[in-house]
C-alpha cells in the first residue's frame, strides 16, 4: 500500500509569502520536473527568509513504515530558477531522522527513504541552503508513505499507479494540466516580477504574471508530451 503525500490532508504547511506548498506541480503551476525527470506526483515548496518552509502530516495509526521520495529542485519554463539551493530535513515526532545535503539544479534527484514505523507526526522542513531564497523551489517527487520497508516493492507500486495524470485534451495537438491544488508564485528575487515592491504587491504581480504566462503555455503541448513525441 502506498499513499501519496500530495493526496493527504496536511495538519500544517507554509512556504514563501505565507502561501501553501504545491501538490503535483511546481509553485508556478507547471509540471513537476527535477533535473529532466518528470514526476506525476509530488510536492513543491519555496524557501522562506528566516524560517523553514514546511509540511506536517498526522500518520498515527496508519501503519506506515517508510516515507519515500526523490528530493531535488524544481525546474521551470516560466522563470529562471537556476540559482536554486535547498536543504530538506525530515522529522518524526519532533526528532530529525534524515536530512539532505544542499541540493541544486545541477544534481539528479536524490532518493530519500525514512523509517516512520510508530511515528505519529511527520514533518518535512526545507531551508534556503544558506545563500538566500532566490529561485529556491525545492521538490519531492513521488513523495509517499508505504506500509513496506522494501524500496523495490514501493517502486513497483508506484509504477503500477502511474497514469496520464489529471490532464484534459484541449485540441488535437494540445493538453493542459488541470490538477493545481497549491499556490502559483514567482521565485523570490527571480526574473519576471519586480522585487523592489512590497511583498504583498510583488506576490499579486507575480501571480498575475504567472497566470498570463501559463495561459500561453496551456495553448501548447505540455513539456512532457512535446518531448515524448520528438
Amino acid at each position: 500500500m502506498i499513499t501519496y503525500l500530495s493526496d493527504m490532508e496536511w495538519t500544517a504547511s507554509k512556504i514563501y509569502n505565507d502561501a501553501l506548498p504545491s501538490r503535483d506541480e511546481n509553485v508556478a503551476g507547471e509540471e513537476l520536473w527535477l533535473y529532466d525527470v518528470y514526476f506525476e506526483k509530488g510536492v513543491c515548496l519555496h524557501a522562506m527568509p528566516g524560517e523553514n518552509a514546511y509540511i506536517e502530516v498526522d500518520i498515527e495509526g496508519k501503519g506506515y513504515k517508510t516515507f519515500y521520495a526523490y528530493a531535488g529542485t524544481a525546474e521551470s519554463e516560466l522563470f529562471n530558477v537556476t540559482m536554486a539551493s535547498v536543504r530538506f530535513k525530515f522529522k518524526a515526532d519532533g526528532k530529525v531522522i534524515e536530512k539532505t545535503s544542499v541540493l541544486t539544479p545541477r544534481q539528479s534527484p536524490t532518493l530519500i527513504t525514512v523509517d516512520v514505523t510508530g511515528c505519529k507526526t511527520f514533518r518535512i522542513e526545507m531551508d534556503d541552503g544558506g545563500d538566500g531564497i532566490s529561485g529556491d523551489w525545492g521538490a519531492l517527487g513521488n513523495a509517499l508513505f508505504s506500509d513496506t520497508e522494501s524500496v523495490a516493492a514501493i517502486e513497483q507500486a508506484v509504477k503500477a499507479t502511474e497514469t496520464a495524470g489529471d490532464k484534459t485534451e484541449t485540441d488535437a495537438g494540445s493538453e493542459q494540466t488541470v490538477n493545481n491544488k497549491g499556490s502559483k508564485i514567482e521565485p523570490a528575487g527571480g526574473s519576471g516580477c519586480g522585487s523592489t515592491v512590497s511583498a504583498k504587491g510583488a506576490a499579486a504581480a507575480c501571480v498575475a504574471a504567472s497566470a498570463a504566462a501559463a495561459a500561453g503555455l496551456l495553448a501548447k503541448r505540455s513539456r512532457k508530451r512535446r518531448e515524448s513525441e520528438n
